[in-house]
C-alpha cells in the first residue's frame, strides 16, 4: 500500500501522504522523502528520514490503546529515543518550518513553497519567533499555532499543564499502562512508586513469548506495547504484526501492517 493511501485510511490529511510520498519536497536538504528504511516499529508511520544520524520525523500511534495519536521525531542511534513533537499536522509542518528557518538562517524561497503548498500560512509570526529563541521547541508556544494543545516537547517546565498522552514526568496518573520503551528512553519519568514497570519496559526481557502470552489472554494492548518497545529482530516483529492483525478488525490497522510489512527489511536487524 502507498503512502498518500495509508494516510487516506486513516483519515488523515491528504497533504501527510503528499509529504511523506515526496509529492511535496521537504524544506531541508538532508530530509528524504519516502523514508529510507533504517529500522523502526509499527507505531511509527514516518514521513522524513535523516541518514546522518539517523532520525526520523513522523506519525505515532498506538492501536487498542486509549491514546491520542501525535507526532514525534525518533532517534534510532539513541536507542529509538520518541519524543512527542506535534500534535495536529498544521503543527507539524510549523515543526518544518522552524527547522529550516534555522538551518537557512531565514526564510527561503523552498520554504515558503513549502509552506504554500501545506498550507501554513504564519511563516512570519514563526521567522520573528526563530530570533527570539531559535529552534528551542520550547520557544514554540509563543507562536499562536502551539499555543493550544501544545506539543511535550515544546512545554516549559512550569509553563503550564500539557493536556496530551505522550508519557510526562509530571504526570501522575498511570501512564506506564499506555506507553512504550522508546517514549521514555534518556527522559526522566519516574516510575510507579511501589510497584514495577510492566514487563515490556525491560530490555532483557524476550519479548516473542511476552507478546504471545497477552496475544493468548486477549490483551492486544498489551501486546501491542510490547511489539512496539525495545528487543525485537525484524523477523519476529513481522511474525508477531500479522498475529496481531487476525486478532483485529480494522481497516486502518490492516493499512498500517500492510504499509510496515512493504517497507520492514529483515536485513535492518531489529529494533
Amino acid at each position: 500500500m502507498n503512502l498518500k493511501k495509508t494516510f487516506q485510511v486513516l483519515g488523515l490529511p491528504a497533504v501527510l501522504g503528499a509529504c511523506a510520498d515526496g509529492s511535496i519536497r521537504p524544506p531541508i536538504c538532508t530530509l528524504d522523502a519516502p523514508a529510507q528504511w533504517y529500522g523502526f516499529p509499527p507505531a511509527l508511520i514516518p514521513l522524513w528520514s535523516d541518514g546522518s544520524r539517523p532520525t526520523y520525523i513522523g506519525y505515532w500511534k498506538h492501536w487498542f490503546v486509549d491514546r491520542e495519536p501525535c507526532f514525534v521525531k525518533m532517534y534510532v542511534a539513541s536507542e529509538h529515543m520518541t519524543i512527542e513533537i506535534a500534535r495536529t499536522p498544521a503543527q507539524l509542518m510549523g515543526v518544518m518550518a522552524m527547522m529550516s528557518i534555522s538551518v537557512e538562517d531565514g526564510a527561503t524561497p523552498k520554504l515558503e513553497q513549502f509552506a504554500q503548498a501545506v498550507g501554513l500560512d504564519c511563516l512570519e509570526a514563526l521567522e520573528a519567533q526563530s530570533l527570539n529563541t531559535g529552534d528551542d521547541p520550547q520557544g514554540f508556544a509563543n507562536v499562536e499555532l502551539f499555543s493550544k494543545q501544545t506539543p511535550l516537547e515544546s512545554i516549559a517546565e512550569g509553563s503550564g499543564p500539557y493536556s496530551g498522552d505522550f508519557p510526562n514526568p509530571s504526570d501522575l496518573g498511570p501512564w506506564w499502562e499506555s506507553s512504550c520503551s522508546f517514549e521514555i528512553i534518556d527522559r526522566d519519568v519516574p516510575a510507579p512508586k511501589g510497584s514495577q514497570l510492566p514487563a515490556w519496559f525491560d530490555p532483557d526481557r524476550e519479548k516473542k513469548p511476552l507478546f504471545e502470552s497477552f496475544l493468548q489472554a486477549g490483551r492486544l494492548d498489551h501486546a501491542w506495547l510490547t511489539l512496539n518497545s525495545t528487543g525485537w529482530s525484524i523477523t519476529d516483529a513481522r511474525q508477531a504484526l500479522v498475529a496481531l492483525q487476525t486478532r483485529s478488525n480494522d481497516r486502518g490497522f490492516d493499512a498500517v501492517v500492510e504499509y510496515w510489512l512493504s517497507v520492514a527489511d529483515v536485513c535492518a536487524g531489529g529494533y
